[in-house]
């Protein structure tokens, strides 16, 4: 019972351009019901593929953004960790091997030499890891040029000690603060950026997907209006199109809401681990330091006034009565899982600090080379057998926490999986039922 507006206004000579522009001037102004459904369906096209767009965009950077944290962001990350560790451990390594005289042992110079090449190996892939302008990238600079000034004068310190002139002990002061105040800080730079840029890349990840959602709502609310005014009107059975249609985009929108939050609860879990894993990395560094400054302060035989450094970074691990210290401030952060262990380098760090007192004792005593034995020896009770101790309950911790960041890393990859394309698919699905709905509606007009 309408009027065939095409037919009748259709010259007898028009061109295709104009039978194209006659047709969406009549879909766009036409008086009739047919018209008028065509318009609404045009708007619920529209409606569901722009929520297809917006999904797919999003779903792209959100995925895109877990894949990069989890695997470039945070392999940067760990390696810088693992650049400091290795160099503050060699300065470690280099300190305690003058303590023993000329000949340092065997077994110093072997752990100096793998952590010198594990150092090397990271930095270049690190490097590689990194795209030009990251704001990382001139982070790695100070450390490939400086390294090596580094280990020159730690070789022509070994040098003049085991030719037994004084020399050596002032070639190894400089090469320490040659990697205390520019090497090291090279590469704790560039481990707190790639903290920043993984906060970033999870943070991006983890946000509430507004556009998707609202856009996806108004879709489903323009669908379902359509099918209950249509029902309405016709006093029929709900269109099978525009049901398929709205189901659709609810299922579209409950798989953006499920997986973005099963995400957003793994990438916490994930941030958690890293965070307690610097803290743990900083606190090993601290380690680090103090074993440094202890075979410096036997080798310059400087007695127990210059102890001030170990002192200052111990406690900065343990706390003091007024300060909490970094082995708090890991276990506030950490999982109760995790207190067991920060309790067990809490005891290796005391006991450690209790058998440098010992060392400091038989030092100041005047018994110097009982002292050296503590530092170098493989007695038990000694500092240099606590040390090792310390460090490997240490990083035994913090390889378990980053194992627990790769874990809650992956898992969040796997809520993403299908994200970028699946509600994309539906929100196609959504339209191609509301355009079979409403056509479907419109020809019963012919």
């Amino acid at each position: 019972m309408s009027l065939d507006l095409e037919s009748t206004t259709r010259p007898p000579a028009s061109g295709a351009g104009s039978g194209l522009r006659r047709r969406l001037r009549v879909l766009a102004t036409g008086p009739t019901t047919p018209d008028r459904l065509r318009r609404v369906g045009a708007v619920l096209v529209l409606g569901c593929l722009l929520a297809g767009v917006f999904s797919l965009v999003d779903g792209s950077a959100r995925t895109g953004a877990v894949r990069d944290g989890g695997t470039r962001i945070a392999a940067v990350h760990a390696d810088a960790a693992e650049m400091y560790r290795s160099l503050a451990d060699a300065d470690a390594m280099a300190t305690s091997g003058f303590v023993s005289g000329g000949q340092e042992p065997a077994q110093l110079r072997a752990r100096y030499d793998r952590d010198i090449a594990d150092t090397t190996a990271r930095l270049v892939h690190a490097a590689g890891l990194l795209p030009a302008d990251d704001p990382a990238a001139p982070a790695i600079a100070p450390i490939s040029a400086q390294l090596p000034v580094y280990t020159g004068l730690v070789e022509s310190a070994r040098t003049l000690n085991r030719l037994g002139y004084p020399l050596g002990q002032s070639n190894l002061d400089s090469a320490s603060r040659l990697m205390a105040r520019e090497i090291l800080p090279a590469a704790d730079e560039l481990r707190a950026l790639q903290a920043t840029a993984l906060t970033d890349a999870f943070g991006r990840a983890a946000s509430t997907p507004f556009a998707v959602l609202l856009i996806g709502l108004a879709a489903l609310a323009a669908v379902v209006d359509a099918a209950v005014r249509e029902r309405r009107r016709t006093q029929r059975v709900l269109s099978v199109g525009l049901t398929a249609a709205a189901a659709a985009v609810v299922v579209m929108l409950l798989w953006w809401v499920v997986a973005t939050s099963v995400a957003s609860g793994r990438l916490g879990d994930a941030e958690r681990h890293s965070g307690v894993a610097d803290t743990l990395d900083d606190a090993r560094a601290a380690v680090l330091q103090a074993r440094s400054n202890e075979s410096l302060v036997l080798v310059a035989r400087g007695g127990g006034a210059a102890d001030t450094g170990f002192t200052t970074a111990i406690d900065g691990v343990l706390g003091t009565t007024t300060e909490p210290g970094l082995l708090a401030a890991a276990a506030d952060a950490a999982e109760p899982a995790t207190d067991d262990r920060i309790a067990a380098v809490r005891t290796a760090a005391d006991e450690w600090r209790t058998a440098h007192r010992t060392l400091r004792e038989l030092d100041d005593g005047g018994l110097y080379r009982e002292a050296v034995a503590s530092a170098t020896g493989e007695d038990p009770g000694g500092s240099g057998a606590a040390f090792d101790r310390l460090g490997g309950v240490l990083g035994e911790t913090i390889d378990a926490e980053r194992a627990a960041f790769r874990a809650a890393s992956d898992a969040a990859a796997a809520a993403l999986t299908g994200l970028a394309v699946g509600p994309a698919v539906l929100a196609l699905v959504a339209a191609a039922a509301a355009a079979y709905g409403i056509g479907q509606r419109a020809e019963e007009y012919r």
